[in-house]
């Protein structure tokens, strides 16, 4: 079966381009199985490359074995944000690959206006009018515009697919340091450029999500948030014996990012009922988080729900995160 065309293919049947990689954890003799999605059109330096391809199932590289050449042509991109994407639990057959995130997050970012390409610049808006430009020069992104410089990197936690190691039972492990050292050695390949870090957290996910530890480089702040059905009750028995449970984690989280989480529920949700989220919701304050309830969603967000779930998604990636006016409810 002939390879499909990274610069050219219709991405709904195939993974958006990615690298694929094997990074150190925090504990560096085991490392992690990751993607890095990266924005179209691709540079010839990087699109020649074999492990840049929409499949499943190339074979992925060790940091140390990467190309001076596809280092080079990742910092020359201007890649400006990174989505670091934590997945389900992996005791339950959770993985990077589950389609929340290379289905409903990947497609809210590269095909926001479900455009047949992912090239920003045959999106409407992406070229600004020149008669349009303020006399300071100043020309705030469009979204068209910032779906061609982010890049969104998720990794397998330990114990899943080629990742070493194995989670714990309960508690958390060392998933949350493995998080931060994914997203350092991401924003640290993508170079100079990078200018925020938002993270994304589904399911178990959301709870590494807000226990990691926040980027050290001041240069690189964390700047949003978004949880997607984090199970709140089961979360209370896993972090039994952990030092810092989830409530407390996410009001630190809320005092780091002086705005509100973003959290996004469904009606319907198999693990966690709508009361205890409108609950956990008030208790927390509407400074603290900031939820949205989907009217029939489940915790698979599948077939109309899950077309909600990347409004939501492309909401909060266009959102200035102080002020927000999306409604709390979508129906």
């Amino acid at each position: 079966m002939a390879r499909p065309d990274p610069q050219n293919e219709i991405w709904d049947k195939h993974l958006h381009p990615h690298l694929r990689l094997l990074l150190p954890s925090s504990s560096p003799p085991i490392h992690l199985e990751a993607r890095l999605y990266l924005p179209l059109p691709l540079p010839p330096s990087i699109s020649k490359h074999v492990n840049i391809l929409g499949e499943y199932s190339t074979v992925p590289k060790k940091l140390e074995d990467l190309d001076a050449n596809l280092r080079d042509g990742l910092r020359d991109m201007g890649v400006e944000r990174v989505v670091v994407a934590s997945h389900p639990w992996g005791r339950l057959g959770g993985s990077m690959l589950d389609p929340v995130i290379t289905s409903h997050l990947i497609t809210a970012i590269y095909h926001p206006y479900h455009s047949h390409t992912t090239d920003p610049s045959t999106i409407e808006g992406a070229n600004p009018d020149p008669d349009s430009v303020p006399l300071s020069g100043a020309i705030t992104p469009s979204p068209a515009e910032l779906c061609g410089r982010t890049a969104v990197i998720s990794y397998n936690v330990r114990g899943v697919g080629l990742s070493g190691g194995s989670q714990p039972w309960l508690g958390t492990g060392s998933d949350p340091e493995d998080l931060a050292e994914i997203e350092k050695i991401g924003v640290g390949l993508l170079g100079d450029s990078v200018k925020e870090v938002f993270r994304f957290g589904y399911s178990w996910g959301s709870l590494l999500t807000i226990l990691a530890p926040f980027p050290t480089a001041h240069h690189i702040p964390l700047k949003k948030t978004l949880l997607v059905s984090p199970p709140i009750t089961v979360f209370k028995g896993i972090t039994l014996l952990s030092s810092k449970k989830f409530p407390v984690a996410l009001k630190d989280h809320h005092t780091h990012l002086n705005k509100p989480v973003w959290l996004v529920y469904g009606t319907k949700d198999e693990f966690t009922g709508s009361s205890t989220y409108l609950n956990f919701a008030e208790e927390q304050g509407k400074e603290v988080v900031k939820s949205i309830q989907v009217d029939d969603a489940d915790h698979l967000w599948r077939r109309d729900e899950g077309q909600k779930l990347r409004e939501v998604i492309r909401d909060w990636l266009d959102s200035s995160g102080d002020n927000e006016e999306m409604d709390n409810k979508l129906s």
